[in-house]
C-alpha cells in the first residue's frame, strides 16, 4: 500500500529561521571616510617642521593615501601643499619642508580610501624668523631691513646676504680709466645700482665691482658690491656674520665713489670701524653681497 506524507507549508522558511537564530547574522555597517587627527607640529625650524597623524579607522576600506596638508590660509587640502606618507592605519610622521621663514601656516592631515579623503583637525605654527649670522640664499644674513630703511615692507622680510668669504683676491676699484661713474649713493639699498654704474661705465677689465657683478654662487647671480653704509652694517654685525680679515690696516672696498680718483673705503680693523677714501688704483679687499 502507497503512503503519502503531506508538506506542511513554511517548514522550509522556518528552518532557516531557526538556523540564523542560532548562528547569528550581522548587516554589515556601510563603507565611509576614515577618521583621522592631525599631529602637533614640531622641530620647527625657518624653513620646515614635523608633524603627522593618527589614523583610528579606515572607514570599512582601506587607506591608500594619508600625509598632512598645508597652506598660509586656513582649511588646507589636496589643493594646497602636501606631504605623502605612505598608505594604512595607525600612526605616521609627515616632514613639511620648503616653508618661509616667520611665516604662520595651517595643517591638516588626510587620509583617502575608496570613499573619498577625510581631514583631520586644523592646527597652525609659525616658523623660526630670519636672524643676522644665519644661513640663507648663498650667504650669510649681513643686515635686515628696519622700518625707514629703503625697501622695507612692514610685514615682510628683507636684508642683505654677505657672502660667506672675501674674494680670494684683492682688487683695485677700477679698470685703470678714471672717469666718474655716478655711483656716488651712500645709502642702504644704493650698492646694487652703484655697481651697475660702475660696470656700465668702467666696462671689462679686472676690478672690484666688476669682480662682483660676475660672481656666482648658491646659484645666485645678482651680487654687488656693497654701498659706504652697506659695508658699516657689516662692520657692525661682523662677528655674526665671520670670516673678515681684522688685521690691522687692512681696508675693504665700497661701491661708494667720492670722485674721479678716489673712492669711499672702511677698513676692516674693527675697533673704529674707521671709513676713509683710498686712490682707485690701489688693490683692496672685496666682500660681494646681494638683497633678499
Amino acid at each position: 500500500m502507497k503512503k503519502c506524507y503531506k508538506q506542511f507549508p513554511g517548514i522550509k522558511a522556518l528552518a532557516v529561521l531557526f538556523f540564523i537564530a542560532l548562528t547569528g547574522c550581522e548587516k554589515k555597517p556601510p563603507e565611509t571616510v576614515p577618521v583621522i587627527t592631525t599631529a602637533t607640529a614640531s622641530d620647527i625650524t625657518k624653513s620646515s617642521a614635523v608633524s603627522g597623524g593618527e589614523i583610528t579607522s579606515d572607514g570599512g576600506s582601506p587607506v591608500t593615501a594619508r600625509g598632512v596638508c598645508w597652506s598660509t590660509d586656513s582649511n588646507p587640502s589636496l589643493d594646497d601643499n602636501f606631504t605623502t606618507d605612505g598608505a594604512g592605519t595607525g600612526t605616521f610622521t609627515s616632514n613639511i619642508n620648503n616653508l618661509n621663514p616667520g611665516t604662520s601656516y595651517y595643517i591638516r592631515s588626510y587620509a583617502t580610501n575608496s570613499i573619498g579623503t577625510a581631514y583631520g583637525d586644523e592646527l597652525s605654527f609659525s616658523t623660526n624668523p630670519l636672524a643676522v649670522g644665519d644661513e640663507h640664499q648663498g650667504g650669510k644674513i649681513a643686515y635686515i631691513l628696519k622700518q625707514g630703511d629703503p625697501g622695507y615692507v612692514s610685514g615682510e622680510v628683507h636684508g642683505i646676504i654677505a657672502a660667506p668669504a672675501d674674494l680670494p683676491d684683492p682688487y683695485q676699484w677700477y679698470n685703470g680709466s678714471a672717469v666718474a661713474t655716478g655711483a656716488t649713493a651712500t645709502a642702504i639699498g644704493s650698492g646694487n645700482a652703484n655697481t651697475v654704474a660702475i660696470v656700465n661705465a668702467q666696462g671689462n677689465g679686472t676690478y672690484a665691482a666688476k669682480a662682483c657683478y660676475d660672481y656666482v654662487l648658491g646659484g645666485y647671480s645678482d651680487w654687488f658690491l656693497p654701498s659706504q653704509d652697506e659695508l658699516h652694517m657689516m662692520f657692525l654685525n661682523r662677528a655674526l656674520i665671520g670670516g673678515f680679515d681684522t688685521t690691522y690696516d687692512v681696508y675693504y672696498w665700497t661701491s661708494s665713489e667720492y670722485d674721479n680718483d678716489m673712492s669711499f673705503m672702511e677698513t676692516f680693523f674693527f675697533s673704529d670701524g674707521f671709513r676713509g677714501f683710498q686712490g682707485k688704483h690701489v688693490p683692496l679687499k672685496v666682500r660681494p653681497v646681494r638683497s633678499f
